[in-house]
């Protein structure tokens, strides 16, 4: 059994608690930067199999501290359930039995999702000011956030010698901030920007790479601050913006995908981090990427690795960020294909307050 799946309760709660007395005097100050109305529409259609049962698994975005007022509408409605995984993050799951099997079936889907989006800021606490309550992770978030997992696989070799050759190892008294700045400044070094949504992005092959995405720069990071046993997380989400004009599905700039990484420091919270912005933006300090976040993600769901209880078997998937997950059955030869998806969005700012 890996080891950091036997972390006692009295080891994590230490592990918080001398955390605690390391940090700066910071706090998380948030302010909501804009109403986003998202429209998501997915297409699954064979051209001889006769579909007679649809079994689909779509994201179901959760409530975060960066965007706290979700109303989420899909069609057809489905029901939210639990995948399998240790974190038990919610997706929609649509089973949908068909009357009338037919050569050539066609399912349309839809998701209106409308979020407020926060902006977030690691700030200084004033003398004599004291910080927020902010609620400690629960063992169990704490076990999972500290833990190797497909995509954050530190403990394999390639990974852990990768940290030995970067001296990427916890100093004595270092807070993780800090720890969090020397990998930015190694990904800004060492890797340039290619979107490939092939790649396998693994932080123990992203991290022998010389190029990668915001999604193998993320769970490089991510791998590396569990490895130094802070918490960490993935936000796999869209950008709320509508798709760039004359792109294609091999853009970025299509779907909009992109993925954030977010530390936990106790007595603050979750602290945003945005390894890609930081290797883009090679002129401006890595410590303006920590702590920052402009509210322009509309996140679809929490960290990678998702468990989907299929008819068979609980079977892992890596992200509902683009496509959906599905199961069919029916009679012939199986010749299904996904798309064409749709992603369509309406901005509102919101006034400082």
């Amino acid at each position: 059994m890996l080891r950091h799946f036997v972390h006692s309760i009295f080891g994590l709660l230490l592990l918080a608690g001398s955390a605690s007395a390391q940090q700066p005097a910071y706090k998380i100050e948030s302010t909501d930067s804009q109403v986003v109305n998202a429209t998501i529409t997915y297409e699954i259609q064979t051209k001889n199999f006769a579909v007679s049962r649809w079994m689909i698994f779509l994201p179901e975005p959760p409530e975060l501290p960066s965007q706290p007022k979700l109303k989420v509408i899909g069609n057809p409605a489905g029901k939210v359930v639990n995948e399998k995984s240790p974190l038990g993050r919610k997706v929609r799951f649509i089973d949908i039995s068909v009357a009338k099997p037919a050569p050539g079936a066609k399912m349309p889907m839809k998701l209106e999702i409308e979020s407020t989006l926060r902006a977030r800021k690691l700030v200084e606490l004033k003398p004599g000011e004291k910080p927020p309550v902010v609620p400690a992770l629960t063992v169990r978030e704490m076990r999972y956030y500290l833990s190797p997992t497909p995509r954050a696989d530190f403990n394999a070799k390639a990974f852990q010698d990768w940290l030995d050759a970067k001296k990427l190892r916890r100093n004595k008294g270092e807070n993780p901030l800090e720890l969090a700045a020397r990998v930015l400044n190694v990904l800004r070094a060492d890797y340039k920007y290619h979107y490939d949504p092939n790649e396998d992005k693994r932080a123990s092959v992203a991290c022998k790479t010389n190029r990668t995405d915001c999604g193998g720069m993320t769970f490089v990071f991510v791998a590396a601050m569990r490895a130094n046993d802070i918490p960490a997380r993935a936000l796999v989400g869209r950008f709320a913006k509508p798709r760039k004009p004359r792109s294609t599905a091999s853009d970025p700039g299509f779907d909009q995908p992109h993925i954030r990484a977010e530390l936990f420091l106790a007595e603050i919270g979750w602290v945003p981090v945005e390894p890609a912005f930081a290797n883009a933006q090679r002129r401006r300090p890595v410590r303006d990427f920590i702590g920052n976040d402009s509210g322009d993600l509309l996140v679809l769901h929490i960290d990678t690795d998702l468990v989907l209880p299929f008819p068979d078997k609980n079977r892992e998937v890596d992200l509902l960020q683009i496509g959906p997950y599905y199961w069919v059955t029916g009679n012939g030869k199986f010749d299904g294909a996904v798309g064409p998806n749709g992603w369509e969005v309406k901005t509102t700012p919101l006034g400082k307050k």
